[in-house]
């Protein structure tokens, strides 16, 4: 059987002998490969529509309101969350520049309103957060939404793509799955094996609804991926950021949010 060391040490080779010899675009490329297994960084990617409620999803798991939120579509950049000993915000700009931010001026670079069209040339922005999602490599990523009138932001988030190690999928009950979204599915499935699936929103619906959206869901879901092969998680991330945040909240178990965790 391969052990992962011997793999990884056969990776760094191949990549060195390729480095040499390749496009100065391929060599960027190979360099991010590399830093990844040198970081050994496992990419947890949110996908989905826009007003799917995908940041108010990561800060539900982080138990903190960290991203921003809000009723028009919102995340224009793609936000990195990773571990570090306390809570810091750098700012990645197209011309290399790195530039270190508060919590309370992060909205200003990701957001459309702050940031709109991205005149500011962000390429990304990480955020260093003492979690435990995040330790050992884990790094969850929130993309722009798809499918609204900023097409950049479609733009972002398929470019996206091929840094992908597992993604999460949101929808929401209310509206359902649409046609966009569908497509959306379809492209992604061309790079990424390992999907999980949220059916966000559920505060929203009555139990009736509920249960008719998950199963036309599943439906749709199941025509792409075979009868039986999809699981669908419905929760509140809503729910679930008011119950983490005030202890012995019988929200965060009406929220779901444990049994997706």
């Amino acid at each position: 059987m391969l052990q992962y060391g011997q793999v990884k040490e056969e990776l760094f080779r191949i990549i060195e002998r390729l480095t040499g010899s390749v496009r100065d675009e391929a060599a960027q490329s190979l360099d991010s490969v590399k830093a990844k297994l040198e970081e050994e960084a496992f990419n947890l990617v949110i996908l989905g529509q826009f007003k799917r409620g995908k940041s108010t999803f990561i800060n539900a798991l982080l138990g903190e309101s960290i991203l921003p939120t809000a009723i028009v579509p919102l995340t224009s950049v793609v936000t990195i969350l990773r571990y570090g000993p306390k809570l810091k915000i750098e700012v990645h700009f197209l011309d290399d520049r790195r530039e270190e931010v508060s919590l309370s001026d992060l909205p200003a670079y990701i957001t459309e309103r702050g940031n709109p069209q991205n005149k500011k040339g962000v390429k990304e922005v990480t955020v260093f957060y003492p979690s435990e999602y995040l330790r050992g490599g884990v790094r969850i990523i929130d993309t722009p939404g798809v499918g609204s009138v900023y097409r950049h932001n479609t733009d972002v988030a398929y470019s996206y793509l091929p840094f992908v190690d597992a993604g999460v999928f949101i929808v929401s009950a209310d509206p359902p799955l649409s046609e966009s979204e569908h497509q959306f599915l379809q492209n992604i499935r061309s790079y990424v094996d390992k999907l999980f699936f949220v059916l966000n929103k559920i505060d929203q619906v009555s139990d009736e609804d509920l249960r008719e959206s998950l199963d036309f869901t599943a439906r749709i879901l199941e025509q792409d991926l075979g009868t039986g092969r999809v699981k669908i998680y419905p929760l509140s991330a809503r729910w679930a950021l008011e119950g983490k945040k005030t202890e012995g909240n019988s929200r965060l178990q009406d929220s779901l949010l444990p049994d997706f965790e």
